[in-house]
């Protein structure tokens, strides 16, 4: 058996005394706490990617409402302004719009100018 007293004489301090407090008494004790720490920053951060996931479902669904709201609003303005068949009216407007810009686009331009040319003369001399 081996005596506690060392060469000099006298008893080795307490391991407990030689602790400072917050300090871990041994190198693996502090692989260990480091070891928690990353565990626990691991957990830490996958909590808040989980939220931020339902965060962005949460906006997701808000923008999808948003549009079908506002799909709802356009139809039903639609509807106040133009009566029945909304739709249909307007299609008939671009047509309309499509089949007067063809019949101009075939006339002569030189028709065009000289008609303007004679209104810009007319209205000059009032």
């Amino acid at each position: 058996m081996q005596s506690s007293i060392n060469r000099d004489g006298f008893l080795p301090p307490d391991p407990d005394e030689l602790v400072a407090e917050g300090e871990l008494p041994f190198a693996d004790a502090a692989a260990e706490s480091a070891r928690d720490k990353a565990d626990q920053s691991l957990h830490h951060l996958q909590r808040e990617l989980r939220l931020l996931h339902a965060r962005i479902g949460l906006l997701r669904d808000d923008a999808e409402a948003a549009l079908k709201a506002k799909a709802t609003s356009v139809d039903a303005n639609a509807h106040v302004q133009l009566g029945d068949y909304p739709w249909l009216k307007l299609a008939f407007a671009t047509g309309a719009a499509f089949v007067a810009a063809r019949a101009i686009r075939r006339l002569p331009f030189g028709v065009l100018l000289g008609g303007f040319a004679g209104h810009v003369s007319q209205t000059r001399r009032w």
